[in-house]
């Protein structure tokens, strides 16, 4: 009985080395099928897709994401209008991590990139983590955005300590999570931790595919969970959102268990924004595509 048990151990770790192989096969290849541009700014080299034509979209990704999640976020909201352009930030997919990969800092580096493509003014799609970069690029550069479009983004709900900060815990996922196989191997059988944490159910939606592979993310997944996502409270005095002058656009849920609707509640008496806030549809917003992709393409048709 008991070599019984050894053998169908071992045909079981067989086929899952099997699968792991063969899915991680087909992450590396999808990244690898797309044409990815590089361009470097003040802060190094930085990753980019540019598909499209019109209206300049730039997005500004969560966490966990990059050049593939932006495309694939532009994608499902804007189909195939406008100009979508999708940059890796600080750390992600081979874009360089800097030594002080602030908000601040990379929203400079979308302006450079913008300088370089010869784009004047454009709008920013800011999701989850990315939306400190997007929220700093209205603050410091308004001359260059047409308008800011917040989706399921976090925003500042109060000044915090270093010490508070600490006291919180990790503002990310645990480091051990960021490696290929941890992740596959979490997302295939333990979906329903993912669904729990995002609100939202990770096979309905193709933009999870995009965390795999999780390595070349590992960078910027630190960079997010140690800078990006507490800058906004370690920093608040410097989110004058009072004195932004672009026009703004805040989608959200508000069961959403990552990018708390009390930040953006907060956020809404500090702005004037026309706004789409869901019941329900966790940090993916899912079931509430069509509302929220028709009021964005609305939004960026009323203020072009």
């Amino acid at each position: 009985m008991g070599y019984l048990i050894v053998f169908v151990v071992l045909i079981i770790i067989c086929i899952e080395f099997y699968l792991y192989k063969k899915d991680m096969k087909n992450a590396y290849a999808r990244l690898n099928h797309y044409d990815v541009h590089a361009l470097t700014t003040s802060f190094g080299k930085m990753n980019y897709l540019d598909e499209g034509s019109g209206e300049s979209v730039i997005i500004s990704h969560g966490i966990f994401g990059g050049y593939d999640q932006g495309i694939t976020s532009l994608k499902q909201v804007l189909g195939e209008d406008y100009r979508k352009i999708a940059p890796a930030r600080f750390g992600y997919l081979g874009s360089e991590l800097p030594s002080d990969p602030t908000p601040k800092n990379q929203a400079q580096a979308f302006v450079e990139m913008m300088d370089q493509l010869n784009i004047e003014k454009g709008y920013i799609l800011a999701t989850s983590a990315g939306g400190a970069a997007g929220l700093r690029m209205a603050l410091d550069y308004p001359d260059r955005l047409k308008g800011l479009i917040l989706l399921s983004s976090g925003a500042p709900d109060q000044k915090r300590t270093p010490k508070e900060i600490k006291a919180m815990g990790l503002q990310g996922p645990p480091p051990f999570i960021v490696n290929d196989f941890i992740m596959w191997f979490s997302m295939k059988h333990f979906g329903f931790v993912f669904n729990k944490m995002m609100g939202s159910t990770i096979e309905s939606n193709n933009l999870f595919e995009t965390m795999l592979p999780a390595t070349p993310r590992r960078q910027g997944v630190k960079a997010d969970s140690e800078v990006t996502n507490t800058d906004m409270s370690l920093n608040y005095d410097d989110y004058a959102l009072e004195t932004i002058s672009a026009p703004i656009l805040v989608c959200h849920a508000k069961d959403d268990p990552m990018a708390k609707y009390e930040a953006i509640k907060k956020l809404l008496k500090r702005v004037k924004a026309d706004t789409v806030i869901c019941e329900t549809g966790g940090h993916t917003i899912d079931g509430n595509g069509d509302v929220i992709d028709q009021t964005i393409r609305g939004f960026i048709e009323k203020t072009s």
